[in-house]
């Protein structure tokens, strides 16, 4: 019986073992994601990825311009100067007094080799601009003085991975900052299910989402001060060594473009998901030739391509000969047996912060990484990379963390890593948001990819739990604001699907909402219609323009606002109701591709429609450029025009919005909100001769006191002296003022002849950024003493001679002696 059953049991053994393997491997081929076909599976059971921009193939309403021009609400905005730059202006300009001269200037970050600086009083470019550099540019400027001398340089980051410093005068510095490279394994994505994230869970209602060890988001290794650490599940840190990053991504076929494409998916016309029973009309996927380069555009079109087809690039306002010598060159690759470094390249705005509290400031950058194929298609360029390597199969995305005192790497959190021929892909187009959400004293950096994850990461780089959460592609920012009035910091991202999602800091859902569009860009946020209560404005490439509930996320009427294109561009909140005025509410500002800029009373939905016939990317900005009390608003264009509107809007520095981000971190409108601002007598342009001078400003909250929040103002006035001033360049005072109200601080004056910028900045309980700064000079007016040094004397003589005369019979006084 033995032999036979034995002999039995080798016979029955492989039947059971083939059939086990087929079953093992019929369950993993379920499981795969072999290509994006197959996501069709598992967007059903999202919510988010169920969700389409199913409005953007619907078309545009017809224009007419005369209805437009017949506006019932105008707001008297009149065209004040307009300047033209070098090249296409993609991202939104910095307003500034460069010069400390007490004179605003705008820096403007042209798209290609130029940054340029104009004159805010009339549009003239100033002495010294523009400054080159051999890149092309996706971020705003920065202001930061990076040598501690008492000037605050012009920060620049790069398409090529670098931080460039500029001196008023336009002079490059040699001083920058440079992204390193991200090394993976060559052979990263041998042997991975094409798309092995698991999107078909609900990543809101299912807390068993955030388990890394089986969708490993981030990389397994990533640097703390110069350490390589472990991310495990429970978020410790372990000492390891290199591993290769878990992926995000798929095997592809070669691509022919690595730039950013808003709107498009490879190798597909443009249509809202890849589905061909969504094809844009002509007109609108004529616009999405901005993000191809010539190849593509000749094989929708053509054999003619470009000659036969009406479209612009970046480079059509450009003669290309100012900048034939200013070519670019990648660091040399080192060519080993099983890695490979691949190169970094900056597509937002970096912030500066100092997020660990230890008194030094940081500069954070979300980096991309790829091999730029323009860049690699030249032969002379292909031969720096090993042989055979196929660049599509590397696109990444991190977090880098510079010390602005030593100016190195202080950490870096690897995130996404990805083929470059999937629908999501790890590149990071958005800033970083640098707020402390969980009110623990520490800033956390908050940060959505295009492979639809949002970060939240701690100030020293883990993880926060529940982070990240699963939405679709992630292209605005993330941003952060307390949205439903209840003295917290929420969380609000949207994504490519029309998805609009709010959070609290420790990841719960408030509410999400479907808009039916691509969301291109962050919300914005402050009180639209004057109720009282906080609103959410998004605008999305259908040209509707939304207007939410921040408590819940419902539409406030009567919103939608609809324009004749699409809006790419984020809005800007000013309040331009008159002095005087009963009219409540903000104005919404943002231009259209329609090629209009409107103005959109919040209170009433009423419009007014300005034809600049131009395209833009990039914000409205407000302030008071010309040194009036009115205030201005400045517009760029991907033609390269710069448009500067007067309105008869009185200034308040509350109103104004220098910059995207407003400094760091606010997205919401500052008047009746929340904020700092000098008062007139103290920010007036002046002569300070003294041993000390008074900074009296105003801290403004009619936000958290609402809510039953209490305040802590942390208050630091600091006055940069530059110049032949020997002692410390930056004098600096800390105050922690617990409620609202005006406050005076001593300054101490310098004893030398120079000039000097007085910075007054605030940050509150949860890290939310605000400033006001003034110029003025130090002992410069001495002259004025010389002048009645030389006419006191004369004039008490005359003085004494009239006052003698005036006596009658007097005789006038004589010298001479008498003989």
């Amino acid at each position: 019986m033995a032999p036979a059953l034995s002999s039995s049991v080798f016979c029955f053994l492989p039947l059971f073992l083939t059939f086990y393997c087929s079953l093992v491997l019929s369950a993993s081929e379920r499981r795969a994601v072999a290509h994006d076909d197959n996501m069709k599976e598992h967007v059903q059971s999202n919510k988010f990825l169920a969700n389409e921009a199913s409005d953007d193939s619907l078309g545009f309403p017809t224009l007419n311009a005369e209805a437009l021009a017949n506006t019932r609400c105008p707001k008297q905005v009149e065209l004040r100067w307009q300047t033209e730059v070098s090249s296409s202006i993609y991202a939104t300009p910095l307003i500034t007094d460069l010069n400390t001269d007490g004179k605003l200037e705008i820096v403007v970050p042209s798209f290609v080799h130029y940054l340029e600086v104009l004159e805010g009083s009339d549009g003239e470019k100033l002495p010294g601009w523009p400054a080159s550099h051999q890149s092309t540019v996706h971020s705003s400027a920065l202001m930061y003085d990076i040598d501690k001398d008492g000037i605050r340089e012009v920060a620049l980051a790069t398409f090529n991975g670098e931080v460039l410093f500029f001196r008023p005068s336009g002079f490059l510095m040699g001083e920058k900052l440079v992204v390193p490279r991200r090394r993976v394994r060559k052979d990263w994505y041998v042997g991975l299910s094409p798309d092995h994230a698991d999107r078909s869970k609900n990543d809101v209602h299912d807390d068993s989402l955030i388990d890394l060890n089986t969708i490993a988001p981030l990389n397994n290794t990533y640097s703390i001060h110069g350490t390589n650490a472990s991310l495990a599940g429970n978020n410790t840190l372990q000492q390891s060594g290199p591993a290769p990053a878990v992926s995000t991504g798929s095997h592809a076929s070669s691509q022919n473009v690595t730039k950013r494409r808003l709107l498009e998916e490879p190798e597909k016309e443009a249509t809202v998901e890849n589905d061909d029973s969504n094809v844009l009309e002509d007109d609108a996927d004529s616009s999405f030739d901005v993000f191809r380069n010539a190849e593509e555009i000749a094989e929708d079109h053509g054999d003619q391509g470009l000659l036969d087809h009406d479209t612009y690039d970046y480079d059509d306002y450009v003669d290309e000969s100012m900048w034939s010598d200013d070519s670019w060159s990648e660091a040399q690759h080192l060519k080993e047996a099983d890695f490979i470094d691949i190169d970094a390249h900056i597509l937002c705005t970096p912030v500066i912060a100092d997020i660990d509290k230890d008194g030094v400031d940081e500069l954070i950058v979300a980096a991309s990484y790829f091999f730029d194929r323009e860049y690699y298609d030249l032969p002379e360029h292909a031969k720096e990379l090993p042989d055979g390597l196929d660049i599509s199969k590397y696109v990444g995305g991190s977090i880098v963390v510079f010390n602005l005192d030593t100016k190195q790497v202080k950490w870096t959190v690897e995130l996404d890593l990805s083929t470059d021929s999937v629908s999501y892909r790890a590149y990071i187009y958005s800033s970083p948001t640098v707020v402390d959400v969980d009110e623990d004293g520490f800033s956390e950096i908050v940060v959505g990819t295009s492979f639809g994850f949002l970060y939240v990461l701690q100030h020293n780089g883990t993880l926060k739990e529940p982070f990240p959460l699963l939405m679709g592609e992630i292209q605005g920012q993330v941003v952060a604001g307390d949205i439903n009035d209840d003295g917290k910091i929420e969380i609000v991202g949207a994504d490519v699907r029309g998805n609009v999602a709010a959070f609290t800091g420790d990841g719960k859902e408030l509410w999400t909402v479907h808009l039916k569009s691509i969301v291109a860009q962050g919300p914005t946020i402050g009180d639209v219609d004057g109720d009282g209560h906080t609103d959410v404005v998004v605008p999305t490439a259908s040209g509707k323009i939304f207007v939410l509930r921040g408590s819940d996320g419902v539409f406030v009427a009567p919103f939608p606002f609809r324009t004749h294109g699409r809006v790419m561009a984020p809005a800007l909140l000013v309040d331009l109701n008159k002095r005087k005025a009963e009219r409540k509410g903000l104005t919404i500002a943002v231009t259209s591709f329609d090629g209009y800029f409107y103005l959109i009373e919040g209170s009433s939905g009423c419009a007014e429609a300005i034809d600049i016939g131009e395209t833009s990317y990039s914000m409205v900005l407000a302030d008071n450029v010309d040194g009036g009390d009115d205030l201005d608003l400045i517009v760029t264009t991907m033609n390269g025009n710069v448009y500067c509107f007067q309105t008869p809007a009185p200034h308040h520095p509350l109103k104004a919005w220098p910059s995207q981000l407003q400094g760091r971190n606010v997205v919401a409108s500052k008047i009746n909100r929340q904020g700092i601002y000098v008062l007139p007598k103290s920010r007036s342009f002046r002569d300070e001769a003294g041993t000390n001078f008074w900074v009296e400003f105003k801290i403004v909250d009619q936000h958290r006191p609402m809510a039953g929040s209490p305040g802590i103002y942390n208050v630091t006035v600091t006055l940069l002296v530059p110049g032949n001033y020997q002692g410390l360049k930056r004098l600096v005072q800390n105050k922690i003022y617990t409620s609202p109200g005006v406050y005076q601080v001593k300054v101490p004056c310098v004893s030398v002849r120079t000039t000097g910028s007085v910075v007054v900045e605030m940050e509150d309980k949860n890290g939310l950024y605000f400033s006001d700064e003034f110029a003025l000079t130090f002992h410069m007016r001495y002259y004025r003493l010389l002048k009645w040094l030389i006419c006191l004397p004369f004039v008490g003589m005359v003085s004494l001679l009239l006052v003698v005369q005036s006596q009658e019979g007097a005789p006038l006084p004589s010298f001479s002696h008498q003989l």
